[in-house]
């Protein structure tokens, strides 16, 4: 259903009297209607829908006074969709906004997304990205873009965005009209140097009126926005129905249809198509000798390349070759079945063999490699190792194999690398020996000085005993350090003996908790005392296989060497922990005490040497000793002035 609105002009000219009968009449028929109410529901069915009268191809009024479009039949599938009936009206742009404020239509078709109109209406989902246009003659050459509109004539709608586009130009002069049609008619006919308005509705008239050629676009996207239906401010149900329908559109192919059928361009003459038909096979017999001359070319250029890459690939095999016959290792290939492939020059002159090696089973030349193992495995791995190969004289190798696969990652074989570690181990065994003797140089030279102090002490009381002997204080001082100093070389010497006597070791499954508590228990009194704060992190239940009372001789020492490092620290914390990891158990010693050096850490497990003042520095030592005849280490990291950590390992 179509309906007319009346005009504003004659509304205006309607004299007081007429208003005033209008109401009367209007009054009576509602009290009248009042008393027979409509049924319910009855025109909720109805909807009313206003649109831009002069705005093709979204909404026009076709030859015949009929309202199409692509809003038209968008909404009408919509309502064909929920139910409803539309009734249509058709209105300039600005009467179209007061009609859907003022509640006269309940739908407005099309209309762009802006701040200000969302303050009084509600926007559905958006179908479309609508977009402005600068729209000069062809001729033109000073307008290209916005701000070179000053001084100059532009047709735009009245209530467009195009008339805030402008306001922002300075001296821009506007020529204003109702609709599209009628502001791109003033360009048409040079009554404005330029057009703002829909770029849609430009291309369209304008390829109607046959004057596309005539005009260009000089910006084509200015102010890009949503498109969308409006309704009035607060009718949600409404604006679902719409959104639903819209949604429905989307996913059954209406919309794709519908928005090819109105802005793809419009089917050619037979003529136009014979001749794009002609130029294409023309393009095509192009292109194919093109790429005929192209392929005999390439062909040419791909065996020179090929003759090329060859020799390249020649000169690279023959340097891997000198590469492998000029390094330090014998290196082997075997394929998936343990047969050998390839050996270098040092293979040969190592193992005594010649070429008549490939071919032949690995187990054959090198039994002692684990290639059984390797060959009955499910999935390959690497295997390192040594062994002793016995010829003139009996030689050392180190071995590396390890599998090799193709480019898409399949085993093909193995790579066998052998080094010759003979002259190696003599050199370790010489190094081993000469350490031996620095360390017994040292240990030899360190006894001897801290046997010296004491033995010095004892000398001096013998040679005053014979004048001194009825002086009571000297006896009394004799008797008092001379013991004293015996005692502390009969500590040197046990401490020595500890370390030289190769006891056996008595192991044994030893809970680590009960082993650090039993330690604890003999420093509880004088932790207390000189109010140290102990922390101890050790599970139950972490077993390790070790000599209790050894083990108990090197934790209560590293206790000693905690409570002395604190003892004039204002923090004075202890902390044990103990974890299980995947290599092992690690049990730490943390203090707060006054810390080391980085110059004193790498002497700290030798002989005679300590930071205190009262030690001979063998703790340490022997504590060194006693982990490395578990499988075991000691490690230490100190800062100076904030505390030492210990670290045992355990196997």
């Amino acid at each position: 259903m179509l309906i007319q609105p009346e005009k504003h002009a004659a509304n205006k000219r309607e004299g007081g009297d007429s208003v005033r009968n209008h109401c009367l009449w209007a009054a009576v028929l509602f009290m009248c209607l009042s008393l027979f109410p409509e049924p319910a529901g009855a025109s909720d069915k109805v909807l009313r829908v206003a649109f831009d009268k002069e705005l093709p191809p979204f909404a026009y009024m076709d030859e015949n006074g009929k309202a199409s479009g692509f809003n038209i039949d968008l909404i009408k599938a919509i309502a064909e969709e929920s139910g409803y009936e539309l009734e249509y009206v058709p209105l300039e742009w600005e009467d179209a906004l007061s009609y859907l404020k003022d509640g006269k239509v309940d739908v407005l078709l099309g209309i762009k997304y802006t701040n200000r109109y969302d303050l009084v209406f509600d926007f559905s989902e958006s179908f479309f990205t609508m977009s402005e246009v600068l729209l000069v003659p062809k001729q033109d050459s000073e307008i290209f873009t916005l701000n070179q509109l000053r001084e100059k004539v532009v047709a735009v709608q009245r209530g467009n965005v195009g008339m805030d586009l402008l306001e922002s130009v300075r001296r821009v002069k506007m020529l204003v009209s109702f609709n599209q049609r009628d502001a791109l008619d003033n360009l048409i006919r040079g009554r404005a140097d330029a057009f703002i308005g829909n770029r849609w509705t430009a291309e369209y008239l304008l390829e109607k009126a046959n004057k596309q050629d005539e005009f260009v676009m000089r910006s084509g996207l200015i102010n890009p926005t949503d498109y969308a239906f409006a309704v009035r401010e607060g009718n949600y149900e409404l604006l679902d129905k719409i959104n639903e329908g819209l949604n429905k559109l989307y996913r059954d192919g209406t919309y794709t249809r519908l928005y090819s059928h109105y802005f793809e361009p419009y089917a050619t003459h037979a003529t136009d198509r014979y001749r794009k038909v002609v130029i294409g096979l023309l393009v095509v017999m192009a292109l194919v000798s093109i790429t005929l001359v192209t392929i005999f070319f390439w062909n040419k250029r791909l065996k020179a390349e090929v003759r090329r890459q060859t020799a390249a690939l020649a000169d690279v095999m023959a340097f891997q070759r000198q590469v492998l016959d000029n390094t330090e290792s014998a290196i082997l290939s075997l394929d998936v079945f343990g047969h050998i492939t390839l050996v270098n020059q040092v293979t040969r002159r190592l193992l005594l063999t010649d070429d008549d090696a490939i071919g032949r089973h690995i187990s054959a030349l090198l039994p002692q490699l684990p290639v059984e193992q390797a060959l009955a495995a499910d999935k390959p791995s690497f295997y390192e190792g040594e062994f002793q190969l016995e010829q003139s004289s009996v030689r050392v190798f180190h071995y590396y194999m390890a599998p090799f696969g193709n480019a898409v990652a399949e085993h093909v074989g193995w790579i066998v690398s052998l080094q010759d570690r003979t002259e190696q181990k003599r050199l370790q065994a010489r190094l081993i020996s000469q350490e031996k003797m620095h360390a017994l140089g040292q240990l030899a030279a360190g006894m001897a000085h801290e046997l010296r102090n004491p033995l010095t002490a004892i000398k001096t009381f013998i040679d005053m005993l014979p004048k001194k002997l009825d002086d009571e204080r000297f006896r009394s001082e004799l008797l008092h350090y001379v013991p004293e100093e015996m005692e502390r070389m009969n500590r040197i010497l046990e401490d020595l003996l500890d370390y030289s006597r190769s006891k056996p070791l008595e192991i044994e499954e030893t809970d680590l908790k009960m082993l650090v508590d039993s330690v604890l228990g003999l420093f509880a009194k004088r932790a207390v005392n000189e109010q140290v704060e102990m922390h101890i992190e050790v599970p139950q239940g972490i077993k390790v296989c070790l000599d209790r009372r050894r083990l108990k001789q090197v934790l209560i020492n590293l206790m000693i060497n905690a409570l002395e490092a604190m003892s004039t620290s204002s923090v004075k914390r202890l902390h044990i922990k103990a974890r299980e990891s995947a290599d092992g158990v690690e049990l730490t010693v943390s203090d707060t005490g006054e810390g080391m050096s980085a110059e004193q850490l790498p002497h700290l497990f030798e002989p005679f040497f300590t930071t205190k003042t009262q030690g001979i520095g063998l703790g340490l030592y022997v504590s060194d000793k006693i982990m490395r005849e578990h499988g075991g280490r000691i490690d230490v990291s100190s800062t100076k002035g904030e505390g030492t950590t210990f670290t045992l390992f355990f196997q």
